[in-house]
């Protein structure tokens, strides 16, 4: 199906690799220490392929020569901090052209007791309409999404690959949604579609992000609530806070998993129904790169995460901080538990 779709994408935009240097080192005999924190509350990075952490997650970035990309999860997987991370790279290519490399996750992090990743949903089912410069960077023929929100293409191309790649190691699907014009009863009906018949040939864990706020109805928890699935509390530009959207979930219904994904400072929400813009995605990357330390805090959101923790009683929480939200997202993570926990007694690098 990815080949229909004429798609060629690389991933995730290019990073500086360390320099090439032959190296015989394998992240797997490093020692696995406890982890922070209850297990239901499940702290990780989107993402983990960043040598900018040299120092802070990552021990020794030059001594992966030209593998860091393929093998530093191993390594990410065994910091004490970290329960999960988010595979934002299978958004850009669709799982069944991945499977060698999902193995090698597998193997990196087998010997590490409850560790999951959680797969960015391929857009070939999540974006409705191609923007002009993703039909160019994907060498796309159309604007159209024929397999948007499509039950087989889904299971197909993303689900099956998974859970054949990852095995025990799958934690629950994002399947982030591109901002659209669909209306909310349109987008609803479409997702309620999606889901039963999805459902009906096989069962998994999923949450679902919106970038468009309309969508965000009570049809559209209903529809959730129906199917077993979660609402994905995100902190992006256009979205109201992680802290309004809580108070829709917390009024409507009852919740099995809580998913927050904590990407970019959110635009300000006022009751009018008017935003203002916040950070843009790529302004971040410029701003924060190489994401190394925080350079900014956002006390709001920090606060909106904790009130999440704090509200799920004792229902699985995942939290997946994005470098774009502060400048470091393990800095992040790190101060966030030290106000659930204290402060970490573990040195990881002496």
């Amino acid at each position: 199906m990815a080949r229909q779709l004429g798609l060629f994408a690389d991933g995730e935009p290019a990073r500086t690799p360390p320099k090439d240097v032959p190296r015989d080192f394998d992240p797997t005999t490093l020692p696995v220490p406890p982890k922070r924190g209850p297990a239901r509350v499940r702290f990780g990075t989107s993402s983990w392929t960043y040598p900018g952490w040299q120092g802070q997650v990552f021990s020794d970035v030059g001594r992966y020569g030209s593998r860091f990309g393929r093998l530093c999860l191993g390594e990410y997987a065994r910091d004490p901090r970290f329960r999960t991370a988010g595979a934002d790279n299978l958004y850009y290519v669709a799982p069944r052209e991945r499977l060698q490399m999902l193995q090698e996750y597998r193997r990196l992090v087998g010997d590490v007791p409850g560790f999951d990743l959680c797969p960015k949903v391929w857009h070939g089912i999540t974006v409705h309409r191609y923007t002009p410069q993703q039909q160019a960077t994907w060498r796309l023929n159309s604007e159209i999404n024929r397999f948007f929100l499509d039950p087989q293409a889904f299971l197909e191309e993303v689900l099956w690959p998974l859970e054949q790649g990852l095995g025990p190691h799958l934690g629950p699907l994002i399947l982030e949604v591109q901002e659209n014009t669909l209306s909310p009863e349109a987008f609803a009906a479409a997702l309620d579609r999606f889901l039963g018949a999805a459902r009906a040939r096989a069962s998994f864990r999923l949450g679902v992000e919106l970038r468009t706020r309309a969508h965000l109805s009570d049809r559209y928890l209903d529809v959730l609530s129906a199917h077993g699935m979660a609402h994905v509390l995100n902190a992006w530009t256009r979205m109201p806070p992680i802290g309004w959207q809580l108070q829709r979930l917390c009024h409507r219904l009852q919740w099995d998993l809580f998913i927050v994904r904590a990407l970019l400072r959110p635009g300000t929400f006022s009751g009018c129904g008017a935003f203002v813009p916040g950070s843009r995605y790529d302004e971040a990357v410029e701003a924060f790169a190489p994401y190394d330390r925080i350079q900014v805090r956002l006390p709001q959101v920090r606060n909106d995460i904790l009130k999440v923790v704090a509200t799920s009683g004792e229902v699985p929480v995942y939290v997946l901080v994005n470098n774009r939200l502060e400048g470091c997202a393990p800095q992040t993570i790190e101060e966030l538990q030290a106000q659930l926990w204290g402060p970490a007694s573990d040195v990881l690098w002496p």
